[in-house]
């Protein structure tokens, strides 16, 4: 397949499809934290492109993880409409700041230092040994998120965790779809560690919290990057393929793996991101 002028191993898109599906259904979250990355430097993808299909395949892929989350009991619907229009908005704005970058023509350098800025945050984080031991991820507690006393409250009956100041989940919509549109990533990847350690929500719920607001995020920032020309829909296409079955067994996956794996397995995941990047920025100073 020829992408931007690269000509790309459409068994190796397959393979990493598979491999970002079954992330995105096992975390709930879209993996574009490894896609885009990926894309830009193992294939050799200009990032720009990497990022705009990155976006347009987990639209498939968060349908998929959704719905197996839903039909799991996993995740608070709530949080993710007080996000929505926030995220949207955040989109657009992330968007644009790729555009501008590529005017200047040092996109892939400020995006590549900003992805592993990122990445080591929330590795870093997700590392942190949890207060009471691993076993507390495994219960609702009240956050320092979740504990900011600032008016109108909402209550998440799923968890249960009652007067959360709804203003602090609809800002956080924000940011992360700016990280959608600026990165390519459907946002999960930080809002994992947040609903952790910031709300207090069960890790397993964490997971199934946000994939709607995913959806949303990855619809919003293919239309944005398809405008920019950054959508190659074949590429895209390619790799839905090979992740529409995987987040499925994702999914099913987290229900039955341990809290202590699933937190160390996504920020081992992260830190070999944050490796190949850093390797790719090398190469290029």
């Amino acid at each position: 397949m020829l992408v931007a002028g690269q000509e790309v191993s459409v068994i190796g898109l397959l393979a990493l499809g598979s491999a970002v599906g079954f992330v995105a259904g096992l975390f709930g979250i879209g993996g574009g934290f490894i896609l885009t990355p990926l894309l830009s430097v193992v294939f050799d993808i200009p990032l720009p492109v990497a990022i705009g299909s990155g976006l347009c395949q987990m639209v498939g892929t968060a349908t998929v993880a959704f719905l197996k989350h839903r039909k799991l009991g996993q995740g608070e619907p709530r949080f993710d409409w007080l996000m929505l229009a926030g995220a949207l908005l955040g989109v657009a704005a992330g968007a644009k700041v790729v555009a501008l970058l590529e005017l200047g023509g040092d996109a892939t350098l400020v995006l590549y230092v900003t992805y592993i800025v990122f990445l080591l945050g929330v590795a870093l984080t997700l590392l942190r040994p949890p207060r009471g031991g691993a076993d507390a991820l495994s219960v609702v507690r009240r956050g320092p998120l979740a504990r900011i006393e600032l008016p109108p409250y909402v209550d998440f009956p799923r968890l249960p965790l009652s007067r959360v100041p709804a203003l602090v989940v609809a800002y956080l919509g924000l940011a992360l779809g700016f990280l959608s549109g600026l990165l390519g990533v459907g946002g999960g990847v930080a809002l994992i560690p947040i609903t952790l350690y910031g709300f207090g929500f069960p890790i397993k719920h964490a997971a199934g919290t946000g994939i709607l607001v995913l959806f949303a995020t990855s619809v919003s920032g293919t239309v944005a990057h398809a405008r920019l020309g950054h959508v190659h829909l074949p590429l895209a296409l390619t790799l839905l393929a090979g992740s529409s079955i995987s987040a499925q067994l994702g999914a099913l996956a987290t229900h039955r793996l341990p809290v202590s794996v699933l937190r160390r397995g996504l920020a081992a995941l992260i830190l070999v991101t944050v490796a190949a990047l850093g390797w790719a920025l090398a190469r290029r100073l």
